[in-house]
């Protein structure tokens, strides 16, 4: 095995020893310490991998919901609606979210302050779920109003997210999926304000 692919094993194994600890105690709870014993690592090795704990947390994060978009943008079979794919897309999002409550709990309240490059790497997580609406989408609206709707679906996203991690409503991925069809009916209809011209 070469040098390079057993630091890619050291680095895996550090990130997924981070997931585990800070899930169980937490962003504040958990330590390098324990996250380096948990991987087998000296936490001298941790810290050559990862400029402490905060870069360890948003590593950690950044990648597993990478891998979920990765699955939740994969293309889909033919013929399925826009707005079912967009559901599918909702709902595989939410599914790496719920698996670890603690963990995405943390990411709300860490990644609204993320540090460079982590604030960017973060935004371009939402930039290529717009682009995926604007792709997918294309046909069921004009490209600006699609392109208003990306945005609104993110919104949504984001409130039906922040509505899960506070408890405060029993279906969050049902709301997310009401306020889609919903606006995106309502922008598909005659009255529509693109049809008007009115769009900026």
């Amino acid at each position: 095995m070469s040098r390079a692919d057993q630091r890619a094993q050291t680095r895996q194994r550090i990130l997924d020893a981070a997931r585990a600890r800070f899930e169980q105690d937490g962003f504040e709870g958990a330590s390098v310490r324990e996250i380096a014993q948990e991987a087998g690592v000296a936490a001298g090795t941790v810290i050559m991998h990862f400029d402490g704990k905060a870069e360890l947390l948003h590593a950690a994060l950044f990648e597993e919901l990478e891998r979920a978009l990765d699955e939740a943008l994969a293309p889909q079979a033919d013929g399925v609606p826009f707005v079912d794919a967009l559901d599918a897309v909702g709902e595989r999002m939410f599914a790496a979210y719920t698996a670890r409550p603690t963990l995405s709990r943390v990411l709300l309240k860490e990644s609204l302050f993320a540090p460079a490059p982590w604030a960017e790497r973060f935004v371009g997580q939402h930039q290529r779920v717009h682009a995926w609406i604007q792709a997918r989408g294309a046909g069921e609206l004009p490209a600006d109003a699609l392109a208003l709707f990306g945005v609104a679906w993110l919104s949504f996203f984001t409130y039906a997210l922040l509505a899960w991690a506070q408890g405060a409503h029993p279906s969050p991925v049902g709301l997310l999926s009401r306020l889609s069809r919903q606006h995106l009916a309502a922008a598909a209809a005659p009255s529509a304000p693109w049809r008007q011209g009115e769009l900026g």
